[in-house]
This record gives C-alpha cells, structure tokens and sequence, in this order.
C-alpha cells in the first residue's frame, strides 16, 4: 500500500534526507580522516580523530567538489560553483590547521572544473571552456594553461613533470586512452591499447605507473613504461584478485608502506584486496580505502545501508564502525529485500537489475522502474536515495543496468554509442515487462533524473501504454539545441554518446514525438542547470501544452544539475513522489 497523506510522505523524506552519510577520502596530518559527509544539511568535508571520535568541519561555504590530498596531507583542496549551479568553479584551499579559513587560488578564472589532483606542492586540474578543455597547474609559479585536448581530459597523477590521466578522444567513441604531458612543454603523448579502455594512471613506487585495463567483459591492473608506452599485466604477491575476475575496478592507491590496495566489483558489488589479497569486508560497495597502523580505514555502504566508514582488520576481517547515522525505526521494514535478478532484453542480452522490494509494497504492489543517469554509471548494491524514498512510502523500485551502464566490461558500455534512445530504452522496458511477469508489479511507473530522465521522456514517447506514469528529472528533451547551449566538455560528451552522427539527434530528441505521450507526465528542472539546460524543457512544456497532454512541472529555483544539499533533494525528491502517490491512489480505485 502506497503512503498517500501529504504530511506523512513530507515527513519520511525529511527524516531520510536528515540520516547522516560518511565517506573516507584521505588521511591527514596528525592522523587524522579527511571525512566527506552529507550533514548539516549539505555536503561537507571534516577532519575526523578516531583517538577522540571528534569531527571538525573544514569548509566554510559549499563544497561542489573535492581532491583527496596525498598521506599525511596538510591542506585540501575543493571546487566552488560561484554561479548558483551552472557550474563555474573556482578551487579553494583550506589548511587543516586552521578550520574555515579558505583561501581561493589567486588569478583562476571560473571554469567548468572536470578533475583535480593536489600532489601537496603543487594542483593540477581540468576544465572547460566554452571553446576547450585543457590541463592547468597551480603553484609557486601561478596557474598555468599546460595543454589543449581534442576530447574530454581526466587528471589523475604528477610526478617529475609528468602528468598523466584518462582521454575520451573523439576517434574513439567511448573508450579512453592515456594522455601523458610533460607540464614544462605542454607536450602530449598517448597511449591506446587499441582493443579496451585504459584510465586511472596512478605512480606507484614499488611498480612505477600503472593504470586499469578494462577488456570486453573483465578489468585487470597493467603498467605501463612512460618512455616506451610498453604496457604489460601487474603481477601481485597474492592471486586473489585475478581469481576473483573482475568486471571493474573503481579504486587503486599506494599505501605508504608501498603496499596496493585494490577495490575491484562484479555484479554490482565491491571487494577489497591488499596486494593482491582479498581482505575479508561487509558485502556491499566500498567506495575508497586507506591503510592506518595495521588497519585498514575504508567507506561501506548498501542498498538498505547509508554509507558508513569502518576499521578493518585485514589479518580477520573483524571490524569496528566509526562513523554512522542512525535509521528511523520505520526503514528498515521498507526496505525488506534487495537482490540482482538477470533480465532478458530484446535481443538476448542479458540487463542486470536490482530490485529493492519495499515492506509496504510487497509482490503485486505499485512498482517504479528507476533509471539511472550517466549514461555511464551503475545501479549496486549501494545507497540510493532516490530508491529508498520510493520504497519508504510504499513502491518496489526496479534499477536496470542497461546497456551503456558501467560495471559490467567495456562491451556492454559501448553498446549505447551511436544508438540513445535505442537498445538501453529496450533494456529499460523489458525490465518493466519482467516485473509485471514475474507478479512483483501490479502497476509500474518510470522515474530518472539526468540521462534518467531523458530515459523517461523516451519510454513515454516512444512505449506509451506500458507505465502508468513517468517522472522526469533534468531530463534532455531536444538533443539539437542542446548541443548549441553546450560548453566544450558536454559537445563532446554529446558527439561520443552519438558517435558523431549528428543527423540523429533530432531523431531520438523527446520533443519531436510528443504526440505519442498517453499517460501523465511529472517533469522537475533545476532553473540553473547547464548540463541539461531549462530552455529546451520550456519549449518541450508548450509544446505539449499545445497538444493538451497531461503534465505537471516544477521548476527547482537557484538550483544546478546536482544535488548537494538537503534542499535540492527535496526539491527533487517532494514533487516525485506526492505526484507518483496520487497518481498511484487513482489507478488503485480504477474499477
């Protein structure tokens, strides 16, 4: 049964959005945690003392993003929106013995900010431009425009002059290579293995550079020799991570004593290796980890868990939680079941897809197929918001990992490229279908934000009469104006996500298939947005608008395309979910 009372629904996503979220992103000096965490009512980064169990907030504005700072680090670094959500960062630094006080980087010009790495002396970041995106440092000698890319550039390390990331370049749509540029002359050589992608580049000690390797359907460690470009696999002390055959490998870092610990997922959950070795951790995702005395300090997080950060014993595999927040009693009964079930698409594929079965709902209850954005992202076992909410007033929710998703090899990643709203729309509706057949919906519904919502607009263009309904949050309705209103980094997403083949967008662009929406539509927008900006809504609006479609729309004011604090979420989220709940409480007295 769904929760339909204003004030009770009101009240859930309060009490949800006020539980406390911890992450651990570096060590800091005087052995203290460098602590991320959704409190206060917005992200924040602390200095966490385990010996004191005492937290210190950093930062004295908004946090839009983050660099982890080297071991035993003495300052960090963040990112700054200073235009209320179009993100024009300036980056900050902030000592850790001296709380609040920020100083910006003297002479940076606010730019779209896509990475930054603080190697203690010196940062170094990428960014766009209308026109560009480059690589910049910041030191003694000011900041400096280092190189320009053909493609959109991830910092990732610096040693001796030498810095080296990932490239997704416009030749190869989807995969990305290793860019190598010596900061002194702005000289740029890269790598490309030819089959698979590369990224992450990290400088190890004790195995020189070596990066992720993600093959057709597996991802494996390699060095790489920055002279000769010669790259071959990483061999461990221990085999336990090559046993374990995984999909992806979202985290590496060296550990001060020169061991490697390793974050390595297949099917949508995370395990942690140290040199190799697998170090025994509460199933779920681990999102970073770090070695701290003979601990090891690392974030845990799941479906029906919001994330954590523990001390783990590797020796045992015994560990202690540090930092948690703590669940209203009525949650976890609303979150009574997850699991990964495989779901047959159209064409044989198989999209994996994790259902969370809500305690109010239960079999042949009202069902939400939530999309994820991205498109290049994943649905885990991992904390998510927007599906705990759902199933917190009484909906099952369905996460298809489409194709496009992540996680799952590079072979199913590039199966989007040069087809959106194509195969992964088929994903997302024979995981519909698959809930309905199998007697968990009753009534299903569909809801994403970002690539999600555009996502929505498409099954609701395109497969009208399968859902009820559909929620559309910073959704892309007119690819082709999109692109026009777009900085250099989002034109190059969009040419890599279409593969160049421009004559399609107007194709696969929700605005020109309005005619086919049947069931009502709830479209919610950041007024500041420029990932996917409002205008193209406003038009999509009048549009429909001129042809009598049902729809309600909510324009979030003085918001971007993300959500950083407890305001922008209920923004989001209060809007999604009354909508769903009535609309849920007709179709429930329908004869």
């Amino acid at each position: 049964m769904v929760l339909t009372s204003y004030p009770v629904i009101v009240s859930r996503l309060e009490e949800l959005l006020s539980i406390e979220q911890y992450g651990v992103r570096g060590v800091l000096a005087g052995g203290r945690l460098l602590v991320p965490s959704f409190r206060e009512g917005a992200i924040n980064l602390y200095s966490y003392d385990p010996s004191k169990g005492s937290l210190t907030r950093l930062n004295r504005g908004k946090v839009n993003l983050y660099a982890e700072p080297p071991y035993w680090g003495e300052r960090v670094v963040i990112g700054r929106d200073t235009t209320r959500g179009q993100e024009q960062h300036i980056l900050i630094t902030i000592r850790v013995d001296k709380p609040g006080v920020e100083e910006p980087l003297e002479g940076m010009e606010p730019l779209r900010v896509i990475s930054v790495v603080d190697k203690g002396d010196l940062i170094l970041y990428t960014g766009s431009t209308r026109d560009k995106m480059s690589l910049y440092t910041a030191g003694d000698g000011g900041i400096v425009r280092v190189a320009d890319f053909q493609g959109i550039p991830v910092v990732n390390d610096y040693k001796d002059g030498l810095a080296v990331g990932s490239l997704f370049p416009p030749g190869k749509p989807g995969s990305s290579i290793i860019f190598l540029t010596d900061t002194r002359t702005g000289e740029t050589r890269l790598y490309d293995p030819g089959e698979g992608s590369v990224y992450s580049p990290v400088y190890t000690r004790r195995y020189g550079l070596i990066h992720i390797y993600e093959g057709p359907d597996y991802a494996e460690l390699r060095t790489l020799d920055p002279d000769t470009l010669e790259s071959s696999r990483l061999e461990l002390p221990y085999e336990d991570l090559s046993r374990f055959n995984p999909t992806s490998i979202p985290y590496i870092k060296e550990t001060p004593d020169g061991s490697l610990v390793v974050i390595a997922g297949k099917r949508g959950r995370t395990r942690v290796f140290l040199d190799g070795r697998d170090v025994e951790a509460p199933p779920g995702t681990h999102g970073s980890a770090y070695t701290y005395n003979d601990r090891i300090i690392l974030s845990h997080t799941s479906l029906s868990r919001p994330p954590r950060i523990i001390e783990l014993d590797p020796a045992s595999g015994e560990y202690r939680v540090l930092l948690e927040g703590s669940l209203p009693t009525w949650l976890p009964p609303a979150l009574a079941e997850s699991r990964l079930v495989d779901v047959k698409s159209f064409d044989g594929s198989t999209v994996p897809t994790y259902v969370l079965k809500s305690g109010l709902a239960g079999d042949g209850g009202p069902t939400v197929v939530l999309v994820h954005g991205g498109p290049f992202a994943e649905d885990s076992d991992a904390w998510d918001v927007f599906a705990a909410s759902l199933a917190s007033i009484g909906f099952n929710v369905v996460m298809p990992n489409y194709r496009g998703s992540t996680g799952y090899g590079e072979k199913w990643r590039l199966k989007i490229i040069g087809d959106p709203c194509g195969g992964e729309l088929e994903d997302v509706a024979s995981a519909a279908k698959w809930a309905l057949e199998s007697g968990l919906a009753g009534r299903i519904y569909v809801m994403g934000y970002s690539y999600g919502g555009y996502m929505t607009m498409c099954a609701l263009t395109r497969k009208p009469g399968l859902f009820k309904a559909g929620v559309a949050g910073a959704s892309i309705v007119d690819w082709v104006e999109m692109y026009g209103l777009s900085d250099a980094v989002f034109r190059g997403f969009i040419e890599l996500l279409f593969a160049g083949k421009r004559e399609l967008m107007a194709e696969r662009s929700p605005i020109n298939h309005i005619d086919n929406i049947r069931e009502p539509l709830c479209i919610i927008h950041p007024q500041n947005d420029t990932r996917t900006p409002l205008k193209p809504i406003l038009k999509f609006m009048e549009k429909a608008l001129e042809k009598g479609k049902s729809f309600e729309a909510h324009i979030a004011p003085d918001m971007g395309h993300t959500v950083t604090t407890m305001d922008d979420a209920v923004k989001i989220l209060l809007p999604a979910l009354l909508f769903l709940a009535r609309i849920e409480a007709k179709e429930e007295h329908q004869p």
